[in-house]
Parts: structure tokens; sequence; C-alpha cells
């Protein structure tokens, strides 16, 4: 591929985030087709002028490069390796890009199937959410060659407001599950302290306009916290995602005998949570069961 300006893209998983960001590659003027198994998910991305399909094998011919937005392991692997699989049938030139979170091991894995068959591939988690995937304000860790992250650089520009080369393949997925356990930890602080503000006698209206401007701002601090004190569990993100990524930074994080002080705490609230209001349930669920363990309320007076 000379041009990536000109690249036809297949966006693989139109989700809360690959139809945000296949949205958003139409609005940079590349060609897009969608594939999803969900009608409505198709319908929704042939509303914007793109081609749609549930077969992701009967495209491959027509595009330059795949963009993967997949729920885990489980899926990378089905959609590229298994039976149907894109790498055997992808041509020479084309590119793999990998958003989803998966474990290092597989994307190196995948990378490798991929080189062989002359395809470059790009290890390209991103954090953000689901609104930043439909404001176009992702942010991209990549690990990929440098020659590779050059040549396929434009593709993510539309979609991103960072695009951040990590280092080589594997570190693109490292990075993901490291900044995840970050957010994973901050979301049990944040619960944690709220719960003791408000039975100290704080509104959890003062705490919410403090703690952003705080030495204890973050993340979570302007996105997550306004969710929670509107009574928002944000199901754009599931307690089912949280606790598969939590696995992956287990394995990955073990491999290397680093394995994190809080992430014993934090894996454990998770899946207490997933058990207590399911694998669909959003992820600020969590703070539920920090408001029965300390015995007040944490949102907002309604």
């Amino acid at each position: 591929m000379q041009d990536a300006t000109q690249a036809r893209i297949a966006v693989i998983g139109l989700g809360n985030m690959g139809s945000g960001m296949a949205a958003n590659l139409i609005k940079g003027g590349f060609s897009v087709v969608g594939c999803d198994f969900s009608p409505e998910r198709r319908a929704a991305l042939e509303a914007l002028g793109a081609k749609a399909t549930d077969d992701a094998a009967s495209i491959v011919d027509q595009v330059d490069a795949v963009l993967l937005s997949l729920p885990g392991p489980k899926e990378s692997e089905a959609v590229l390796l298994g039976e149907h699989g894109l790498i055997a049938k992808l041509r020479p030139g084309t590119a793999i890009i990998n958003a989803s979170t998966i474990s290092k091991e597989l994307m190196l894995r995948l990378a490798e199937a991929a080189a062989a068959r002359g395809i470059d591939f790009l290890d390209a988690p991103v954090t953000g959410a689901a609104d930043g995937a439909a404001a176009g304000t992702l942010i991209f860790m990549i690990g990929c060659d440098e020659t590779v992250f050059d040549r396929w650089r434009p593709v993510f520009e539309p979609m991103a407001s960072v695009v951040q080369r990590m280092g080589d393949v594997g570190t693109g997925s490292a990075a993901k599950l490291l900044t995840n356990l970050l957010w994973f930890t901050h979301v049990i602080a944040i619960c944690d302290t709220m719960a003791a503000g408000v039975k100290a006698g704080i509104s959890a209206e003062a705490l919410q306009q403090l703690i952003p401007v705080s030495a204890g701002g973050t993340w979570v601090s302007n996105h997550d916290l306004p969710n929670i004190l509107a009574d928002d569990d944000d199901a754009s993100f599931t307690l089912a995602l949280c606790c598969k990524d939590l696995r992956l930074i287990r394995e990955l994080t073990s491999e290397m005998d680093a394995l994190p002080l809080l992430l014993e705490t934090v894996e454990g609230q998770f899946k207490a949570a997933m058990e207590q209001y399911g694998g669909q349930g959003g992820e600020l669920a969590v703070s539920r069961l920090t408001e029965a363990r300390v015995g007040v309320s944490i949102r907002a007076a309604r």
C-alpha cells in the first residue's frame, strides 16, 4: 500500500467502540465496509453510506486494511486464525490493525502469522471509552515496526486525539492492560473516597466538584464520577470485560514477576460485582458494593 490515505478499510466488530471508529473513518474520507453479526449494527453503518456484511471472509479481497474491534482473545484468534481466518485470505502488503484488548502472547502469535504472509500487523489497542470512539478522540497505543507505523498512521488520524507508538508488537497490548489496571484501581479508590467523604458529612456533589481539581484528580474523576452520581453504571463497558482484562493483567504481570500489590483487591471487587450484578452489568456497578459495605449512598440526591 503506497498511500494509506486512500486505503479501503474493513472494520470487524461494530459494537460500542467499533461503530464509532467506523463512523469517523467514513467522515475522514476512507472507504469503509463493516462486519458484524448484528443486523441493527450493520444497518446503522449502512445509514452512513458504508457497506456492511456478516461475513468477514467475503470482503478481504476488497480492502487494504482490516481493523478489528472485538471483545477479547477468543474472538480475535477465531477471526484471524480460525477455520475461515483472515490471515490466510488477505493479500500480501495489506494490514491488520488489532484494536482489541488481548494478551501480549496472542498479539505476538497473530503478528508472526501475519508476517509469514507478508501482511503488516499493528498491535493497536485503544483507550478513551465509547464516547471517545464516537467523538474521534481515542488514544491508540501501538506496537509495531517503526516503518509500519509510519506507513499506516494516516488511518488512525480520524479516530484519535493521540496515536503513540509504544515499541514493537506486544508493547501496545501491554500498555493497554497496564493503563486499564490504573483505571480499575482508580475506580475502586474513588468509590472508597466518596463513601468515606459522605460518611464524614460531605455532600456527594461537593466532593464531585473538589476531587477533579485536587491532587486526587484523574480521568476517572472527570469521566466516571459524574456517571456514578447520576446513577449510571455505564454499560458501554461491562463487568465481564473488566474481569477479562484483569485476568489478562494478572497473566502479563505474573509472567514478568511484577504482580501489582493492589491487583488482588481490585480484581476481587470486580469479580464480586460481576457475581452480584451479572457480566453485562456496567463497570461502575462496582460502586454499589462500596455503598453496601460502608452503609451510605454516594449518588447525588435525586
